[in-house]
């Protein structure tokens, strides 16, 4: 056990848990760090003979252990998508790659599609260079592809145990 490992003693995730209440968790972790940072922050420094509002140090222990549990909790979460399937779409690594490279798809194609529109600014000669019904069809169907395979994930999120 390495020394960022071995101080996570039986938590919340350490617990048996679906898939989805692990990405919960990693959410509220994050969140809890950011926040201890912030609390840090004003207790560094302090006038003359003032006490911090907070022990910088027990704030500073409480900040490395929730790295360690998110550490923990990423490591399940990992594994589990490795290991997972998702009807028709490989690992549910594979779905997540997808379904990210299919949001950027259709958000690069929606910034186009805006960026073709030719205003009314009193240039008779402006006209748009690509299709825009074909790819007003091309922005559907990509996000429909979104929703759907989104909908597989969170369902398999679910149905899934953690590893």
């Amino acid at each position: 056990m390495n020394d960022i490992t071995k101080n996570t003693e039986n938590t919340a995730i350490h617990k048996e848990m679906k898939l989805a209440e692990g990405l919960l968790l990693r959410a509220d972790l994050m969140k809890k760090i950011e926040q201890l940072q912030n609390r840090i922050r004003p207790v560094l420094i302090v006038s003359g003979d003032k006490l911090p509002q907070e022990n910088p140090n027990k704030l500073l222990a409480q900040l490395r252990k929730a790295i360690q549990d998110l550490q923990f909790l990423v490591i399940r979460i990992n594994k589990t998508n490795n290991q997972t399937l998702v009807a028709e779409q490989g690992t549910l690594m594979e779905a997540l790659a997808k379904r990210d490279a299919l949001k950027m798809l259709s958000e690069k194609l929606r910034n186009i599609r805006y960026d073709a529109q030719v205003n009314n600014s009193g240039d008779a000669n402006l006209k748009t260079t690509i299709d825009i019904k074909k790819l007003q069809t091309e922005m559907d169907v990509t996000a429909r592809n979104f929703r759907e395979l989104d909908s597989k994930i969170q369902e398999t999120n679910w149905l899934t145990m953690l590893a």
